[in-house]
């Protein structure tokens, strides 16, 4: 068995190259708590947002303050072999205590409405994770 208290978990500082504007993650369930579940609590500064990115895993999202917003992949349409135009035009607002499920490979991006905080836990399978931006 492990416990511990949220406050005792530090920020991740390797994580800011996947967000755009000020976001502190603090890994709550990692790797070496479970080998099949993760857990992170994400709080976005100020309109912060993450950059655009799908899971292999379906990944529920759930609010603990704040006003946040969610778009996700409605359409992905192949320009060329190696060009595609990802239509987001899926868009979820959200606020504390709401949740939603973001099905495997579905691109998306989640953060802060403008000029506002938000934070909320990623809860997922362990997997990969591919960034787009």
């Amino acid at each position: 068995m492990f416990k511990t208290n949220l406050k005792d978990v530090p920020p991740d500082d390797s994580m800011p190259i996947y967000f755009v504007g000020k976001v502190e993650v603090r890994k709550v369930i990692n790797e070496s708590v479970s080998k099949d579940v993760e857990v992170f609590l994400v709080t976005f500064e100020n309109g912060a947002r993450t950059k655009l990115h799908y899971h292999e895993v379906d990944q529920i999202l759930m609010a603990t303050k704040g006003n946040g917003i969610v778009a996700s992949q409605t359409k992905v349409e192949m320009l060329d072999g190696k060009t595609a135009k990802i239509s987001l035009d899926e868009v979820q607002y959200m606020k504390e205590g709401d949740f939603v499920c973001i099905p495997a490979f579905k691109w998306h991006w989640h953060g802060a409405v403008k000029d506002e905080s938000f934070a909320h836990y990623q809860i997922k399978k362990v997997g990969k994770t591919v960034w787009l931006e």
